[in-house]
């Protein structure tokens, strides 16, 4: 991406200079996790790029990608008074200070409160404002009241948004329906990107891949099927236990990747399916592509998401997904991808499961399948290419 011009009006002079952006999200494992390739894309062509998060200067993994680092007191309420006050004021006092070219926030909380404490700066002065949402908390299919509630604080913020990122079908669709921002302001660009060199079926050797089963104590010819969530209502791991539970190929093996505070309450449901025997705990892990690599596919089936992740990194390793039509999943798994069925139909989940570990040449092609799709929609080269885009864009919005 080329550095941005200015120009000088009286000369007709064009100058190339350092232009700047803020990159806001209400933790900063949200930075580490996602937007760091961001960051050194845009430093390494000239970008001042900042983060901001609660917490942002006590991680040391994301120093060396930004040129600064500040903290901030988020509640995770978006109206808690001490955001609408404190925090917001906070934040109005350091963007006009620094006077940052473009502020882009992700995560409903630091969204919601950013979006709020930038509204009353002067145009000439306030950066562009983007927002990427990942996954809107309101979708089809959620309780109505709830439902309600959250897209009300969308529709408020809507109209001090300069551009509005989604990255499913269902949230543009939504988006666009908000008002308060102009229709060719609202983007899809879909995710944050997917390492195909990280994650890819060369993740792991053969030996690699034999040390991973054995540390999980999943046999050579299990079918093992991962799932890479935190255990958390919203993933639904007991959904896919009660699955389990009607799976009649005895070589399956469900692995859980990750931690959270349902773990207690999953490991009850699990000896309570009497499934024991069939489920492995694999804890937090940061060697995730070698998991993946050593999977025969991976399940999600969550109530809702964004663009899951962990779906795009398994489909990036070849592994097919077996998966709820839930927004998010559907849009990455597609039509040729993996398995997707209704979302409350253990029934048939346990049917996809079987039949993916009763047929591994389909399983196969599904799983290049997956990959060829991520090459085509979901690499990270191509969704940085579409956010360089959408910041000159920005920037050229306030010549």
């Amino acid at each position: 991406m080329p550095l941005a011009a200015a120009i000088d009006v009286d000369s007709g002079y064009t100058s190339l200079m350092t232009r700047s952006a803020l990159l806001i999200t209400t933790v900063p494992v949200t930075l580490e996790a996602f937007l760091t390739p961001f960051a050194d894309r845009f430093r390494s062509v000239g970008w001042r790029v900042d983060a901001l998060a609660n917490g942002a200067t006590a991680n040391p993994r994301i120093a060396e990608h930004f040129d600064e680092r500040f903290d901030i007191a988020w509640s995770r309420n978006p109206l808690d008074p001490r955001n609408l006050a404190g925090s917001s004021a906070e934040l109005r006092a350091l963007v006009r200070r620094e006077r940052y070219d473009i502020v882009h926030v992700h995560t409903p909380v630091a969204a919601f409160v950013t979006r709020y404490a930038l509204r009353s700066i002067p145009r000439a002065e306030r950066p562009v404002v983007i927002y990427t949402a990942h996954g809107f908390h309101f979708y089809c299919g959620q309780d109505p009241v709830r439902h309600a509630v959250f897209r009300s604080i969308e529709r408020l913020a809507a109209p001090w948004t300069d551009f509005l990122v989604t990255i499913n079908g269902e949230d543009y669709e939504a988006a666009g329906e908000l008002g308060g921002i102009a229709p060719e302001r609202v983007r899809l660009i879909p995710g944050i990107g997917v390492d195909t060199e990280r994650f890819s079926p060369d993740a792991a050797s053969p030996s690699e891949i034999a040390a991973v089963r054995a540390g999980l104590r999943v046999p050579r010819d299990a079918f093992m099927l991962a799932m890479v969530a935190e255990f958390a209502p919203v993933k639904r791991h007991e959904h896919l236990l009660a699955a389990l539970a009607k799976v009649r190929d005895e070589r399956v093996m469900a692995v859980f990747v990750g931690d959270g505070p349902l773990e207690s309450t999953l490991r009850e449901k699990m000896v309570a399916h009497g499934l024991s025997d069939r489920v492995r705990w694999a804890g937090y892990r940061r060697d995730v592509p070698a998991v993946l690599a050593a999977s025969d596919a991976l399940a999600l089936v969550s109530e809702r998401e964004g663009l899951a992740r962990s779906v795009l990194e398994a489909m990036a390793t070849g592994k097919p997904v077996i998966g709820t039509r839930t927004r998010g999943i559907a849009d990455a798994v597609g039509p040729d991808a993996g398995w997707l069925v209704d979302k409350e139909d253990a029934d048939a989940l346990a049917a996809a499961i079987d039949e993916a570990a009763s047929d591994p040449a389909e399983c196969a092609a599904r799983g290049a399948a997956a990959r060829q799709r991520v090459f085509d929609e979901f690499a990270l080269p191509a969704i940085i290419t579409a956010y360089e885009e959408l910041y000159d864009e920005a920037l050229a919005s306030r010549v």
